[in-house]
C-alpha cells in the first residue's frame, strides 16, 4: 500500500471519524481521493481514520517502520485552584441548540437540513460518514441555465465554515452588518487597510480570587487599553470564550494560540507568569491586526466592565451572523478582478514559506530548551562544584598565619561565592533571556498551524468556481467570480500581514535576546576580572 508523511499536525474532531496526525508520523494509505478532500489510513499504532489530503504528502520508506506503543503515564497531579480550563462556557453551544441551519466552527456543532442520504462507515466502524461517492444524489439548487452542486462530505472544512455556502450565493444574512473591514492594494500590494490609530493592551497583575464562598478558585488578569485606558478583569475562560468566537468569525485569519493547558515541570507561581507572558503575545498579535483590533467582540472584551453589559455583548457575539464564509460579506475589496492562476502561485509560495520557517524555527525551539535544561543545570551544578572547590583551597591556606596568606585566603573565598552566584546567574539566564524566545517561537507556530487549513478552503473554493463556471449562465459565473475574487483578496491581504508580522516578531525577538546574550556574558566576565584584580593585590 501506499505511505505518505504527514507536514503539519491535525487534531481530530471527537466521535467522528477523523484521525489525529502528528507532523513526521508515516502513515498506511487505505482510500484516496475522498470528496472534500480528505483521505483515509492507518497510522503505525493500528488506528485507523480520515485526515485532510493537504496535511500530507507521498513518502517513499527505506524500511518497515516499527510498531511503536503508547506509553502510559500516570495521572497528573492536581492543583489546589481552578485552572478555568476546564471551566468551559456552553452558552455559544446551548444558543445554537435547536436550530436547523448553521455553521460547524471547530467544536461547536449546528447541523444544515439536508434530506438524509445513505450512509456507509468509515473503516473504524465507529461513526457513520455520509457516501463521499459522486454517484450520490445530488445537492444544490437549479440557477437558470446553471447548477452547482453542493460538497456532499460535510466534515470538510469547506461546508463546515460556511464557505461553500458563500461561494455558491447561498449564505444569508438577516440582521444589518455593522462591522466592516477593507482590502486596498497600496503600490500594488494587496493588504488589509491599515490601522487608522494604533492602541496596545497590558496584561498585568494575576490575582488568585474564588468564589461559591471560596470552593472554586481561579487566576484573574487584569487588561488596560491605551484605546480607553478602561481596566477589566479577565479570567481563563474568558480569553477562551473570545479565541472561539474570532476562530469562528475570521475564518482565513490564523488567530494565535493561547497559553496551553498544562507546563510540566513548573511551580504554581513559574505557571501564571509564563501564561501571563504568552496571553500578552497574544494581546500583543490582536492589536497590531488591521481586522482584529477592530472587531466587535474583541472590542467590548477590552472595555466591558458591567456584569450586564457583558452579558448583553456576549450573546450579542454568538448571534452573530456574520461568521466563517457570511463574514466574506462584511469586506470589501479593490474591483480590478484577479487572476486565479497567479493567485494560486502566490498561495503555494505562502505555503511553502510556512512550511519551510516552521521546520527551521522547530529546530530553533529544540536548541533553545536544550541550552535551557544545560545552563540550568550541569552548567549551573559545575560553576558551584567548581566554586566549592576554592572553597577547599581557601581552607587549606587558612593554617598559615602570613599576611599574604590571609590575602589569598580572602581572594579564594570571594571566588567561592563569586562561582556560586555565576551558576545562579547561568540558571536566570535561562528564564529572563531564553524564555521569550520560546515563547514567541511558540506563538508563531501555533499561527502557522492553521494556514493548511485556510490554504485548503481556498483551494477548494478555487475548484468548486472552475467545477461549476461551465453548467452556469455567464451572468451566474461572473457574480461567482466575484465572490471568488473577495475570499482571493481577503486570503492575499491576511497573507500580506502574515509575512509582515513574521519579521516584525523574529526581528525584535532576536534582536532583543542578543542584547541580553551579551549583556549576561559581560556580567560573567567583570566578575571574573574582578576576581582576577584580588589575586593581584
Amino acid at each position: 500500500m501506499a505511505q505518505v508523511r504527514a507536514e503539519y499536525d491535525f487534531a481530530a474532531q471527537p466521535n467522528s471519524g477523523e484521525m489525529s496526525i502528528a507532523a513526521g508520523e508515516v502513515l498506511t494509505v487505505i482510500r484516496e481521493n475522498i470528496d472534500g478532500g480528505w483521505m483515509e489510513g492507518r497510522n503505525v499504532r493500528g488506528s485507523v481514520g480520515l485526515f485532510p489530503e493537504a496535511y500530507v504528502s507521498p513518502y517513499q520508506a527505506t524500511r518497515a517502520p516499527q510498531v511503536v506503543m503508547e506509553p502510559v503515564f500516570p495521572p497528573a497531579a492536581t492543583r489546589n485552584y481552578d485552572d478555568e480550563w476546564e471551566d468551559r462556557m456552553h452558552s455559544c453551544a446551548d444558543q445554537f441548540h435547536n436550530n436547523s441551519v448553521g455553521v460547524v466552527i471547530k467544536q461547536t456543532t449546528i447541523q444544515f437540513q439536508e434530506p438524509i442520504r445513505n450512509s456507509v462507515k468509515s473503516s473504524i466502524g465507529s461513526q457513520p460518514r455520509r457516501e463521499l461517492s459522486h454517484n450520490s444524489l445530488d445537492y444544490g439548487s437549479d440557477r437558470g441555465v446553471g447548477k452547482v452542486n453542493k460538497n456532499i462530505n460535510r466534515f470538510s472544512n469547506f461546508v463546515k465554515s460556511g464557505v461553500e455556502a458563500y461561494v455558491i450565493g447561498e449564505s444569508k444574512i438577516s440582521s444589518p452588518i455593522t462591522e466592516r473591514h477593507e482590502v486596498v492594494a497600496i503600490n500594488g500590494v494587496i493588504q488589509w487597510k491599515p490601522i487608522a490609530q494604533y492602541y496596545h493592551c497590558v496584561v498585568d497583575k494575576p490575582k488568585k480570587e474564588s468564589k461559591l464562598k471560596g470552593l472554586k478558585s481561579f487566576i484573574a488578569y487584569s487588561i488596560t487599553s491605551s484605546l480607553t485606558n478602561i481596566n477589566v478583569s479577565r479570567r481563563y475562560k474568558h480569553f477562551d470564550w473570545l479565541h472561539e468566537q474570532l476562530s469562528a468569525k475570521y475564518i482565513f485569519i490564523p488567530i494565535p494560540p493561547l497559553p496551553e493547558k498544562q507546563v510540566a515541570g513548573r511551580y504554581e507561581e513559574d505557571l501564571i507568569d509564563h501564561r501571563k507572558h504568552i496571553l500578552q503575545l497574544w494581546v500583543n498579535k490582536i492589536c497590531r491586526h488591521p481586522v482584529l483590533s477592530q472587531s466587535e467582540v474583541w472590542l467590548h472584551f477590552i472595555s466591558s466592565t458591567d456584569e450586564k453589559d457583558w452579558k448583553v455583548g456576549k450573546r450579542r457575539a454568538e448571534k452573530d451572523e456574520c461568521i466563517g464564509g457570511s463574514f466574506l460579506n462584511c469586506v470589501t475589496v479593490p474591483q480590478t478582478p484577479l487572476d486565479h492562476k497567479s493567485i494560486d502561485l502566490q498561495v503555494e509560495r505562502f505555503q511553502r514559506s510556512v512550511k519551510t520557517s516552521e521546520e527551521a524555527m522547530r529546530t530553533m525551539q529544540d536548541r533553545m530548551n536544550m541550552f535551557q535544561k544545560v545552563y540550568s543545570g550541569p552548567v549551573k551544578q559545575n560553576w558551584q562544584k567548581m566554586g566549592t572547590a576554592f572553597k577547599t583551597l581557601q581552607q587549606s591556606f587558612e593554617n598559615d598565619e602570613t599576611a599574604a596568606s590571609r590575602r589569598l585566603t580572602d581572594a579564594l573565598a570571594q571566588t567561592y561565592s563569586d562561582y556560586h552566584d555565576i551558576g545562579q546567574v547561568f540558571d536566570a539566564h535561562t528564564k529572563n533571556d531564553m524564555e521569550p524566545v520560546l515563547e514567541n517561537l511558540y506563538s508563531y507556530k501555533g499561527v502557522v498551524q492553521n494556514v493548511p487549513d485556510i490554504v485548503n478552503v481556498h483551494k477548494q473554493a478555487l475548484q468548486k468556481f472552475r467545477d461549476s463556471e461551465g453548467r452556469l449562465s455567464p451572468a451566474e459565473a461572473e457574480k461567482m467570480k466575484q465572490r471568488i475574487d473577495v475570499m482571493s483578496y481577503a486570503v492575499l491581504a491576511e497573507i500580506h500581514h502574515q509575512t509582515q508580522e513574521k519579521v516584525e516578531d523574529f526581528r525584535s525577538t532576536m534582536s532583543t535576546y542578543l542584547e541580553r546574550q551579551a549583556a549576561f556574558y559581560r556580567d560573567v566576565s567583570e566578575k571574573l576580572s574582578n576576581l582576577a584584580i584580588r589575586y593581584k593585590s
